[in-house]
């Protein structure tokens, strides 16, 4: 058998086939390296800007100062009278202003849990 495969191998045309065919998977794996560690580079300036943005940024601690209040005033007997006039305002809002508050909510929550959810997967 081994008298078969010997001259194969030993073919000019063999070898030539060969080396592109090993030299293809040399290029992928090298390529593949090269896209990792632009991707890791990638998820790193996006980790640091985000940081760096969270930090100077208020508006998801406002947004729980405001809701935390809005919820403990719903218990203080003074203000319940209140509460319960603005539950009953709200109830008569046109759905796109809870639309509007949809999407304020979730551009300052709602992306940073994504962004977390994304970074488990």
């Amino acid at each position: 058998m081994l008298n078969f495969i010997l001259p194969i191998l030993k073919n000019p045309l063999t070898r030539m086939i060969g080396q592109k065919v090993i030299g293809g998977i040399q290029h992928k794996i090298e390529k593949d390296k090269i896209i990792k560690v632009k991707e890791i580079e990638a998820i790193k300036s996006v980790n640091i800007e985000q940081i760096k943005a969270s930090t100077t940024s208020w508006k998801d601690e406002y947004l729980v100062v405001i809701f935390g209040l809005v919820f403990v005033a719903n218990f203080v007997p003074h203000l319940q009278d209140y509460m319960e006039r603005g539950w009953a305002i709200l109830n008569q809002a046109d759905p796109l202003f809870w639309y509007a508050m949809l999407a304020l909510i979730s551009g300052s929550f709602g992306m940073n849990l994504t962004n977390k959810l994304k970074g488990k997967k």
